[in-house]
């Protein structure tokens, strides 16, 4: 059997720290790509659980102006019908005027919820993803509910004008206002209905495709890493100490 110099044991050993230090290097690697993905595909999830959140609490919002207004056109209704008691009629204007002030404060809270929402869309998905139709005008349904408010306040100023109270002229006055505005805000939550579920598909789309990106990743650092080992065990078999 042939001897082994002194020479290539030194450089059979270097070979093998080489091979030691570049695996160690390649598990690193592939560690820190992995531990890389998992805080990325975490913070993705967060930040699309927070505006999947801010979009049902939008819904809720403009379903709760939905409500309010509806009950408030119930106590109108109240009014006229029973208002032919003094009592009665100041009770049902007490819940009347305390439903047109809610239903007042929701509508012009709701273009501040909506834009915060899309900014919070855009800055991680297409600023496309969460849009209202053109026809749906917030501030335009505000300045309708004013008016609609102003309607209701001369209509009571005119069925109360004589001595006695007179629910056919408030009625006359009113007939068909309040429901051209509550079409009009029921229209909101559905359209942020529409919107929703089509963020929801977006969101979804965008943790598919960042998942797919970050495997690929890791499969090709696994890949490079073993095929890095293989070519150094390779060149360890072909070293002349082993080869005698």
């Amino acid at each position: 059997m042939a001897k082994v110099n002194l020479s290539d044991l030194m450089s059979l050993r270097r070979s093998l720290m080489s091979l030691a230090s570049l695996m160690l290097l390649m598990v690193l690697t592939t560690g820190i790509a992995g531990l890389f993905a998992v805080w990325s595909l975490s913070g993705l999830h967060l930040r699309t659980e927070k505006t999947l959140n801010e979009a049902a609490a939008t819904l809720d919002h403009a379903r709760s102006v939905q409500a309010n207004f509806k009950t408030q056109v119930q106590e109108w209704k109240n009014i006229l019908l029973r208002g032919h008691v003094a009592q009665d009629r100041a009770s049902h204007l007490k819940a009347f005027e305390a439903r047109k002030l809610k239903t007042t404060e929701l509508l012009q809270a709701l273009p501040a919820r909506l834009d915060r929402l899309e900014k919070m869309v855009g800055s991680d998905h297409e600023s496309s993803a969460f849009r209202l139709p053109a026809t749906i005008n917030v501030p335009e349904q505000i300045t309708a509910l004013a008016q609609l408010n102003q309607a209701y306040d001369r209509a009571l100023q005119a069925a109360t004008a004589g001595d006695a109270w007179n629910p056919l002229i408030a009625d006359g006055l009113l007939r068909g206002l309040d429901r051209a505005v509550s079409d009009r805000l029921d229209e909101i939550p559905l359209a942020l209905l529409t919107a929703s579920d089509t963020l929801l598909r977006t969101v979804h789309q965008a943790e598919v495709a960042r998942f797919d990106t970050l495997s690929q990743a890791i499969w090709v650092a696994m890949l490079f890493a073993l095929a890095m080992v293989a070519l150094t065990l390779w060149r360890i078999f072909r070293h002349p100490a082993l080869a005698r």
